[in-house]
């Protein structure tokens, strides 16, 4: 399974920053997280989808996203707990503002907090396991 991910400041009304907004390198320090994380670095193969820069800057190539192969659909969980950890190693007012954004299979989905309730909802929404059949009280919420 691939995943596409990046993490980025998501505004109060809970709409996500492009992929052009940096975030100060939230993503590229995720991608060495997830790799130095011993847990998480076996089952998974981290791409780092870099782009050239083109507004003149004299830096290195920047991280847009983080391209992970992964072995099963439990590693998402580890994920979002990595995330979390991560979350909590940035400046205190910054912390509020990080989420990290998943995508597979053209679906996309914003996550928050580190709750088994996050991981139940992103796998429903990127399509690893089936979502509640219409009619079972499920919100249909896809955000």
């Amino acid at each position: 399974m691939e995943l596409r991910v990046r993490v980025a400041r998501v505004q109060p009304s809970g709409d996500v920053g492009d992929e052009w907004s940096d975030s100060e390198g939230w993503t590229e320090s995720f991608a060495d997280w997830i790799t130095e994380d011993p847990r998480l670095a076996r089952s998974v193969v981290v791409r780092r989808e870099r782009v050239a820069r083109d507004d003149g800057r004299m830096s290195s190539d920047w991280l847009p996203w983080i391209s992970l192969a992964v072995d099963s659909g439990s590693f998402l969980i580890g994920l979002i707990g990595a995330f979390g950890t991560f979350r909590g190693a940035l400046r205190r007012e910054e912390r509020g503002s990080a989420g990290l954004v998943l995508e597979q299979g053209g679906s996309r989905c914003v996550i928050y907090g580190e709750s088994a309730e996050e991981a139940a909802r992103a796998a429903v929404v990127l399509g690893i396991v089936p979502g509640p059949a219409r009619g079972s009280g499920g919100d249909g919420d896809a955000s």
